[in-house]
């Protein structure tokens, strides 16, 4: 059955309003939400709940691909408000602050169902630092064994370039620890997610490093699965990680983050791919 996540009972209370007061809803459906970059083009996303207002009017949280009841018809006004998985965690859903609303006016039908396939956009003037691995690595290694190295893409994810990165471990290299490069991040307010595309075939791990007052200290943000399957295949998986809060140190002026991965005890190589890694903030 289709359940609304923010407002529980939504679905009963609408059915019930619709039999007390004679109405008849029409249905919306919403198909494979993508975003879309600055050239049109669709790149990686992982939109997991929507926003759902019609006319203004709140109308639920609802997963893409159900059927959304509202008591409206005729032309109506539908706006829609992406919604990801904060730091992956299933029940921290949240309106990713960066995409920017859907809005469209759509001619609704009494016991009809309207299909849309909506493309969100970021907003506009954000700050981004990127890693797609087309041109380079941004990333220093720091006390570890194992290295970061750019691979040939095998196209299977939505807007992939030429490469992704690629850390491979094994008993002589157990340990990888990259921190982003450039200038540090010194100007994060209350909002800074990391986007990042990954699949591998051991856990590991994102966090941040502050350095204040000349003393650096890490911490882990994130400790992200495994994608294997049991059939042997690795498919992708996107996360989008709040780096805000744990950013969020009195006296800090050097900020950054971190990827970590070590050879899982028992395991004789392991390897972990990344791509799109993408910090926005306003």
């Amino acid at each position: 059955m289709t359940r609304a996540l923010a407002i529980p009972g939504l679905l009963l209370l609408i059915l019930a309003a619709c039999k007390k007061d004679g109405s008849i809803p029409s249905y919306l459906e919403v198909d494979a939400p993508v975003v879309s970059g600055s050239n049109g083009q669709v790149i990686s996303s992982k939109i997991t709940d929507l926003w759902v207002y019609v006319n203004d009017q709140p109308a639920g949280v609802w997963e893409p691909g159900k059927q959304v009841p509202l008591i409206a018809d005729g032309p109506t006004s539908v706006k829609l408000i992406a919604g990801v998985r904060k730091n992956g965690i299933a029940d921290d859903r949240i309106q990713y602050p960066f995409y920017e609303t859907w809005q469209q006016q759509l001619n609704l039908v009494p016991e009809q169902t309207q299909v849309v396939q909506p493309q969100f956009h970021y907003y506009n003037n954000l700050i981004y630092w990127l890693a797609d691995f087309d041109t380079g690595l941004r990333f220093d290694t720091v006390d570890c064994t194992a290295t970061m190295t750019i691979v040939p893409s095998d196209s299977t994810l939505v807007g992939q370039g030429s490469g992704n990165g690629r850390i491979f471990l094994d008993a002589s290299h157990p340990m990888y620890r990259g921190l982003s490069s450039g200038d540090p991040f010194t100007s994060i307010g209350g909002t800074a997610f990391l986007e990042m595309d990954y699949r591998c075939d051991a856990p590991f791990q994102v966090g941040v490093r502050v350095t204040v007052q000349g003393t650096p200290s890490w911490a882990t943000v994130v400790f992200l699965k495994a994608t294997k399957l049991p059939d042997g295949s690795m498919p992708w998986n996107k996360v989008y990680i709040d780096l805000a809060t744990p950013w969020n140190v009195a006296g800090a002026m050097d900020k950054r983050f971190f990827i970590q991965a070590s050879l899982p005890d028992g395991t004789a190589t392991a390897t972990v791919d990344l791509d799109n890694v993408k910090l926005v903030q306003p």
